[in-house]
C-alpha cells in the first residue's frame, strides 16, 4: 500500500496545481517548448530545464561553462537538441566545453581537448596533424589548432604564436562555420513513451512524477 504524500509535496501539487501547461516558444522562428524544457519567467521552475528568450526571440541554453547557444532545433521523441554558437564560431570563445555536471552530452563525436596556434601566411605544407579554423583565419593569418597532448618539437607550428587551449570540442567542430551542436539530455525515468511528467526540485535534487499521478493529486486537493 502507498504511503500518503508528503506535506512538502502537498504544497508543490498547491502550488503549481493551476499552471501545469509548460508549452510556449520564444517566437515564430523558434523551437516549441514543452517538458522537459521551459522558459524562465514565463514557466513555472517544475517545467524543466532552463532556457530563456533573447531580445530578438532567439531561444537560448546557457551551458554551466557560461556560454549561451542559439537553440535551432529540439526533437523530443529522441531526447536530442540542436544550438549553435551566436557569433558563428565556437571556437571564438576560450571554451571548457566539459558537460560532466550537465544534464546533456555531446552527441555523434567524441570530444579532444585542443590548442589553437596563430600562424602568418605560408606556402609551407601544413602537417596532418594541424587543422585549421575557418572562422578564426584571416587574410593575413591563419589559425591552426593541434590536439593538446601532441608533441610539436618536430612541426612547422614552431614559428607559430600559440593563443590558447580549448577542451571538450569535438573534431568536426574544427572546421565548420556556423556548426551545429547536437546534444541529448538525460533520460528521465517517466519521459519513456513521450510520457508527461513534472519537475520539483527537493534540497537540490530533482524530482519527476507522471503527469496522471499530478491531476489525481490535484483533483483531491480541490475536492
Amino acid at each position: 500500500m502507498q504511503g500518503r504524500p508528503s506535506k512538502d509535496f502537498m504544497s508543490f501539487l498547491k502550488g503549481h496545481g493551476a499552471s501545469l501547461n509548460c508549452t510556449g516558444s520564444c517566437g515564430n522562428r523558434g523551437p516549441n517548448i514543452r517538458f522537459p524544457f521551459r522558459i524562465m519567467e514565463k514557466q513555472p521552475g517544475h517545467c524543466g530545464f532552463d532556457l530563456s528568450c533573447s531580445e530578438d526571440n532567439n531561444t537560448l541554453l546557457k551551458l554551466p561553462t557560461g556560454l549561451s547557444l542559439h537553440v535551432e532545433r529540439i526533437d523530443y521523441r529522441h531526447r536530442l537538441i540542436y544550438a549553435r554558437d551566436p557569433q558563428g564560431c565556437f571556437l571564438r570563445q576560450r571554451l571548457n566545453f566539459s558537460l560532466g555536471d550537465s544534464h546533456f552530452q555531446i552527441q555523434k563525436d567524441r570530444p579532444y581537448d585542443w590548442t589553437l596556434f596563430n600562424c602568418s601566411l605560408s606556402s609551407e605544407r601544413w602537417s596532418v596533424l594541424t587543422h585549421k579554423i575557418p572562422c578564426l583565419s584571416t587574410f593575413n593569418h591563419e589559425v591552426y589548432a593541434v590536439e593538446s597532448s601532441t608533441t610539436i618539437s618536430d612541426s612547422d607550428l614552431l614559428s607559430c604564436t600559440k593563443m590558447y587551449n580549448i577542451y571538450g570540442i569535438p573534431h568536426s567542430m574544427l572546421h565548420a562555420e556556423n556548426y551545429v551542436l547536437t546534444m541529448s539530455w538525460s533520460n528521465l525515468t517517466c519521459e519513456s513513451s513521450e510520457t508527461e511528467c513534472y519537475l520539483q526540485h527537493t534540497k537540490g535534487m530533482p524530482f519527476y512524477l507522471p503527469f496522471f499521478q499530478i491531476k489525481l493529486f490535484s483533483s483531491l486537493l480541490l475536492s
